[in-house]
């Protein structure tokens, strides 16, 4: 691990949850893997103390489990809350597109085209996969703020930990499709095209659906040719 240098201003309880919780989410530990204290606390330059009170807080936040005599150990990534999840999407975020078209600023659109259209011109590397992401979200959250639904942007705000940490597992092989279908969402707020910006919305987050249900009937395909091997935790699209 690169030691950090931490913010004296900032208390370091919360500067060791930020820095694992960062870690968790963009997917550098992986689900399954050992959240060393010892090892946060070199990294960090602080006392085992902080990165404990740092995996309590995750521990709440079920981004990590506690297993008794062996550690504490980044949570698997649920198959079936990211379904849940993805309904939750294509309903609150498609209805946002529909209204966000009326009031959407060119600019702002041309900002966002400009970045899918650079990404996509390109075999990713893991800088892009990063940029990508963090675009993806940006977009999603300014169609969200342009509808201007605050109960709406309440509620995805506190999925976007998962959405992130599943954004993150499947951009690797959904890169290229997951930018083109982003692309086709732009394309209907610009025409300011409702019903077009909302179908394609639900559109992608089908298609997002479709490869969580293959990885799932994948996983238990595998599980199910060698039962005394435990199943991968990592979620990643079949070859």
């Amino acid at each position: 691990m690169t030691r950090r240098r931490i913010n004296i201003q900032e208390p370091r309880g919360d500067t060791a949850y930020r820095a694992i919780k960062t870690a968790i989410v963009a997917n550098r530990l992986k689900p399954g893997a050992l959240v060393s204290e010892e090892a946060w606390a070199r990294e960090l330059r602080v006392s085992r103390t902080p990165v404990r009170e740092a995996l309590n807080r995750l521990e709440q936040e079920n981004l990590v489990r506690r297993v008794p005599k062996r550690g504490v150990f980044v949570a698997d990534l649920s198959l079936d809350e990211f379904l849940d999840i993805c309904e939750v999407r294509s309903l609150l975020e498609g209805n946002a597109c529909h209204v966000a078209a009326q009031r959407i600023d060119e600019a702002d659109l041309d900002k966002f085209e400009q970045e899918f259209r650079q990404l996509a011109a390109k075999q990713p590397t893991s800088e892009d996969l990063h940029r990508a992401n963090e675009v993806d979200r940006a977009f999603h959250m300014y169609i969200l703020e342009t509808a201007g639904n605050q109960q709406v942007i309440a509620i995805i705000s506190r999925l976007n930990d998962m959405i992130t940490r599943l954004r993150f597992a499947l951009t690797p092989s959904r890169y290229h499709e997951s930018l083109a279908e982003h692309g086709q969402i732009l394309a209907g707020l610009r025409a300011r095209d409702g019903e077009a910006a909302a179908a394609a919305m639900r559109s992608h987050m089908d298609n997002v659906s479709r490869s969580l249900h293959r990885i799932k009937l994948s996983r238990r395909q595998w599980t199910e040719s060698q039962p005394a091997a435990s199943h991968a935790t990592a979620l990643e699209e079949p070859a």
